[in-house]
């Protein structure tokens, strides 16, 4: 199996979501993205394909005050004269800007009260990253909408046996017929973030559409983290999007608009029925900017192992259609239109090109109907508290990479500033490797843990209880 070092591109540093405990105390959930500082080699990079703009250094505008100023000796009554003249005008040009300011904000708050079909409209906190629009349509009542009785529709594969068209099979057709008929379903997505210290950072990355009341799927690579989602449709309309659920482990994300227009909507293929050298075709947002970009290739390989950093195993297609950067998320389809892959991965390194990966649709849909009727991915082990990578000093210059407990659930025997040394007699470092040797188990199993707390080394028992993200919308009523 190939190594996978799955990262965000992001100016050279890390999100600040990342697990780790940073100078500010921030720290992510146990079940949040919790990947180590990568390793990654000069050439070599394996990428997970989300655009990022981190970091950006704020605007400084700087202030001129009486401190900053050099006195200067009068030089008459004339240039005194000249520099109240210039005072008045700079004054009264202040004064009717400020009048001009008001004015246009009070016409501005009477037009965002017309409310058109009930979908007011209103405008993103920050820059939308892959793309711009002046008007961004609220999410509606998202969070009350019936996800459970949503049925998804999808090819089962029958008749597709030994087809000379693959996946396709007799509704294969022209690449152009195909395209035409799927394009209006892959929308844009970008991201804003505002991290602690107060840093504003953009992301974009793409969607497809899987049904018609405004659900789309997508990668929890591309909205991981983030404070505000923004979908963006073929014909220019912008909305807010509410995310139902993700499922970390599958890199699979839904999302939810209120959609005040017709939708185009993807049918699912059947990915089980792909042929090596199948004719494809991917659609997405490559740099957050050149959202609806289409790339043929064909499928190279079915089911690829491929290891990632954090020991994450994801069986994958491998395509040769072109991707890149903000393509995440998007659609990998066949030649009868159909979606058979979620764009998700590729392959970078000096002299290296056309390696694509998608999640296959067979694969997603399960996560999918998961997180439409629950929200979240039922079943998946815990330990109860928010974890994150740290370092617990045992010398004078010497330090050891232990999970360190953050923050604890109601009746769990750890405690805040604990270090999980070993599960079950396992050595753990990071909470990666802790996270694998949990998710091992099930449900209400008893795992022993052997912990540092006050620089002394015990063990406790801790009952396994069921992961339900914090941004679930579970009613924990």
């Amino acid at each position: 199996m190939s190594e996978f070092d799955r990262f965000d591109l992001e100016s050279d540093q890390d999100r600040e979501h990342d697990a780790s405990v940073h100078a500010d105390g921030n720290a992510v959930t146990e079940g949040a993205a919790d990947r180590t500082e990568e390793q990654s080699t000069p050439q070599t990079q394996w990428y997970s394909i989300s655009y990022q703009n981190n970091n950006q250094p704020p605007v400084v505008v700087p202030m001129v005050g009486a401190g900053h100023a050099q006195l200067r000796k009068k030089r008459g009554s004339k240039l005194a004269l000249v520099s109240l003249i210039v005072a008045v005008c700079v004054l009264f040009c202040a004064v009717a800007g400020l009048g001009g300011y008001l004015i246009a904000d009070l016409v501005n708050d009477r037009l965002d009260v017309d409310d058109l079909n009930g979908n007011a409209p209103v405008t993103p906190s920050g820059s939308s990253g892959g793309g711009t629009s002046d008007t961004v349509f609220e999410v509606g009542d998202a969070e009350n909408y019936d996800y459970a009785s949503v049925v998804i529709n999808k090819n089962d594969g029958t008749g597709l046996a030994g087809s000379p068209n693959g996946s396709a099979g007799d509704n294969a057709t022209t690449r152009i017929a195909a395209v035409a008929a799927v394009r209006n379903s892959v929308v844009e997505i970008s991201t804003t973030t505002i991290s602690n210290r107060g840093q504003l950072s953009a992301g974009a990355g793409s969607g497809v559409i899987i049904h018609a009341d405004g659900i789309i799927v997508t990668n929890n690579h591309v909205i991981d983290g983030v404070n505000n989602i923004y979908v963006r449709l073929t014909n220019g309309n912008t909305y807010e999007a509410y995310l139902r659920g993700t499922d970390e482990e599958n890199d699979i994300a839904i999302l939810k608009i209120t959609p005040r227009e017709t939708l185009t909507v993807a049918k699912l293929g059947c990915s089980a029925a792909l042929a090596w050298g199948e004719d494809v075709f991917a659609i997405g947002n490559p740099l957050g900017e050149l959202g609806g970009t289409v790339t043929e290739g064909i499928i190279s390989a079915l089911e690829r192992e491929v290891e990632m950093s954090d020991g994450t195993v994801m069986t994958l297609l491998q395509t040769s259609a072109a991707i890149n950067s903000g393509n995440s998320g998007g659609g990998l389809f066949n030649m009868a239109g159909e979606l058979i892959g979620v764009v998700n991965a590729k392959y970078s390194a000096s002299g290296v090109e056309g390696l694509g990966f998608a999640i296959p649709v067979d694969t997603a849909i399960l996560s999918i109907n998961d997180l439409l009727d629950h929200g979240y991915i039922p079943g998946v082990p815990a330990i109860g508290a928010t974890i994150v990578d740290n370092s617990m000093q045992v010398g004078y210059w010497q330090f050891v990479n232990m999970p360190y407990v953050y923050a604890v659930d109601n009746g769990s025997p750890l405690e805040v500033g604990d270090f999980i040394y070993q599960v079950d007699g396992t050595v753990v470092s990071t909470v990666s490797a802790l996270k694998r040797l949990i998710r091992t188990k099930n449900v209400g199993d008893t795992v022993t843990l052997t912990i540092y707390r006050n620089n002394q080394q015990q063990t406790v028992e801790v009952t396994l209880i069921e992961y339900i993200p914090q941004n679930s919308t579970v009613n924990f009523n």
